[in-house]
């Protein structure tokens, strides 16, 4: 399923792209996020083993992603958690909302994603049963269709490289039109109070998705096991951008 917003809007308060994945074989759930905001990884990503993966952008709220994740773990389908969540905190409009539910019932839809109409364009959403892509001031729908691709192309066994391949494609096909300032990428199992598999920020940085990059190969080196794709190519940097 997709949508999209492309009507004029505000500046917006966190303009960001992020990718929430499920790996079908080993379970685990991750997230990746860049925006043109301070320390995205903090207030973007949401995750609990075993029960799913949130992310609440543009007008975001952490208390929403908490409240989705406990009906999520009382059994409730996203798109109910999230419409319930909505009506409770407010601002459907202004909202960017992605959900994947870690275990689905049978003929449960497991994931949710709203992009409403007060989001600043262009802004729209991609969802499927492994996939969920939102983003708002997004250079254009080339944009999440490069972040979907750059994912499910990438050859590497790791969730979490395929997430940071799935933004860096998203950047080159244009991206945050504002460009990237912090980028982040998490991954949980499918255990219950497992710490995560890979918990990555960058909070301060002119080129943030590559430099998440850089952090991934550092982590993988550490790690041992698989390599990491080589760095991404250069890019011009963006032009600065007025204060709001």
């Amino acid at each position: 399923m997709a949508g999209h917003r492309t009507a004029d809007a505000p500046r917006a308060l966190s303009c960001t792209c992020t990718l929430i994945a499920r790996d079908g074989t080993s379970g685990q759930l991750g997230i990746a996020t860049a925006s043109k905001f301070l320390a995205v990884g903090s207030v973007v990503p949401f995750l609990r083993p075993g029960v799913g993966a949130v992310a609440v952008q543009y007008r975001h709220e952490p208390r929403m992603a908490y409240e989705i994740l406990e009906e999520l773990e009382s059994g409730v389908a996203p798109a109910d958690a999230a419409d319930r969540a909505m009506k409770f905190f407010g601002e459907p409009e202004k909202r960017q909302v992605a959900v994947l539910m870690a275990n689905p019932q049978k003929g449960q839809l497991a994931c949710f994603a709203h992009t409403g109409d007060g989001c600043p364009p262009w802004a729209g959403h991609h969802a499927d049963e492994n996939l969920v892509i939102i983003g708002n001031h997004l250079a254009g729908e080339a944009v999440l269709a490069a972040a979907r691709k750059g994912f499910e192309a990438c050859p590497s066994p790791h969730l979490a490289e395929r997430l940071v391949e799935g933004l860096l494609a998203a950047d080159r096909a244009g991206g945050d039109t504002r460009g990237k300032q912090a980028a982040a990428v998490k991954v949980v199992g499918n255990e219950t109070f497992q710490a995560p598999a890979v918990d990555l920020r960058v909070d301060d940085h002119h080129d943030a998705t590559a430099e998440l990059h850089r952090l991934w190969i550092l982590f993988r080196r550490q790690t041992g096991t698989q390599t990491a794709l080589p760095p991404p190519p250069p890019r011009s940097l963006p032009a600065e951008q007025p204060a709001e």
